[in-house]
């Protein structure tokens, strides 16, 4: 073949082939880990499975080689079907498991017996992610009152009525969560359990202290729990901010006809200036000012003061609540994402007065602040925003940081561009 770059040997095809075939096999390793794992606390090592990289690469193009894949076009089409309809099913077989997770159908049922830090921690987790098939039907209190609730979870009774609370609710499994200071009570629920045939688990008492991505080992059978730092540094960091440089620099070329309309159309539908400028807080507390098209009249917080856009804000202009609806309002921030002040997924920046707020009263807040603050994040694709509580759009973002992957990252760009219509929380 003759072209600008000279002759190419006539088996180049077979060449380039078997080189996507070895790049496409050694990356089902990494993939085949994450999908089978995921966030799971108790996973296997990665090292093992990547020592089984250079194995499944020889035997993924050996198996190739023998059957002349690398001679017939129409012979790599049969497997290339087989691979896209097993990655469908899989997906859908999935969202069929969430959904009907999600209305309590092939669940556990779980009687939570305490109420500390890490109780409420583990009930909203398994709020979040229905998947793990755990459904919390009553809590168990030292101070019970009538018809009251805990995180939207009915408190049922005093933990020393465990077995009728248990026989009562029909429980699948009991969660002790009492504090380390009760350990003879402790041992006598375990006792209790063990007795009454009850599954139960031990929730750790610096449960609300610890990382999801809990890494678990034992030494002559005594069991050691490490907490493993974010994967959102060194060399992953260094790709996520290209990624932001190269994503946003395409951005503003394709959006820069919308932006020219919004831009015209506040010029003329709102007398004011055209952008919005506000301090906010960025990675390691680092105040940054970002930029949003203008959807308030001018001066809208001169008499208010800071205070977050509710339903009916009388603030926020016919104009502005379509570019907010439509996140269009946002637009601008891909200059501050080329800035190197923001990347296109993480947590949300907060002004500097409700940070000031938030920092001292909010649990874990301050660990958003790790990372670049987001055009979007994984509390925003969730519908946590605007005036979405706090505490849990930061447990959202906490969760991000400690489980980043490119694929999470993927997975918010998209579900972004999927919800842009259906946002509950953008008034």
């Amino acid at each position: 073949m003759e072209g600008r770059l000279g002759s190419l040997p006539a088996d180049w095809l077979p060449v380039a082939l078997l080189a996507g075939d070895a790049v496409i096999a050694a990356i089902s390793v990494p993939a085949g880990y994450w999908i089978k794992y995921g966030n799971a606390t108790q996973s296997l090592p990665f090292l093992p499975y990547a020592a089984a990289i250079p194995v499944v690469v020889l035997i993924y193009l050996a198996s190739l080689a023998i059957t002349n894949q690398y001679r017939s076009w129409r012979g790599r089409t049969l497997l290339d079907q087989p691979a896209v309809l097993m990655t469908g099913e899989r997906y859908v077989l999935r969202q069929v498991e969430t959904r009907m997770r999600r209305r309590g159908i092939g669940t556990e049922r779980v009687l939570m017996v305490g109420t500390g830090a890490g109780s409420e921690l583990l009930i909203r987790r398994m709020s979040m992610f229905p998947q793990y098939g755990f459904h919390v039907v009553g809590v168990a209190s030292d101070e019970p009152s009538a018809g009251g609730s805990y995180f939207g979870v009915p408190v049922v009774g005093r933990v020393e009525d465990l077995p009728r609370l248990a026989r009562e609710l029909r429980a699948d499994q009991v969660f002790l969560a009492l504090p380390g200071t009760q350990r003879d009570r402790l041992l006598h629920l375990i006792t209790l359990c063990e007795d009454l045939n009850l599954e139960f688990k031990i929730v750790p008492d610096l449960l609300e202290v610890m990382s999801s991505r809990v890494n678990a080992n034992a030494i002559d059978g005594l069991p050691l729990v490490g907490i493993r730092r974010s994967q959102l540094r060194g060399g992953a960091a260094a790709l996520k901010r290209a990624i932001d440089i190269f994503v946003s620099a395409v951005l503003i070329v394709l959006f820069s006809p919308v932006m020219l309309i919004v831009a015209v159309l506040i010029k003329v539908l709102m007398p004011g200036p055209l952008l919005f400028s506000q301090e906010r807080i960025g990675r390691h507390r680092r105040p940054f000012v970002i930029y949003k098209f203008r959807s308030m009249i001018p001066d809208a917080e001169a008499k208010s003061g800071p205070v977050v856009a509710k339903p009916g804000d009388d603030r926020v202009t016919p104009l502005g609540k379509w570019l907010r609806r439509l996140s269009l309002d946002e637009l601008p921030q891909v200059f501050n994402v080329i800035k190197g002040d923001m990347s296109l997924v993480g947590p949300r920046p907060q002004p500097t007065f409700f940070d000031q707020q938030y920092s001292g009263e909010v649990p874990r807040y301050l660990e958003r602040q790790q990372v670049r603050p987001g055009l979007t994040g994984w509390a925003e694709v969730n519908d946590l925003r605007g005036a979405a509580p706090i505490v849990d759009r930061t447990m959202y973002d906490v969760y991000y940081i400690e489980n980043w992957s490119l694929a999470l990252d993927l997975k918010c760009i998209i579900l972004t561009a999927m919800r842009m219509f259906s946002h509950h929380h953008a008034y």
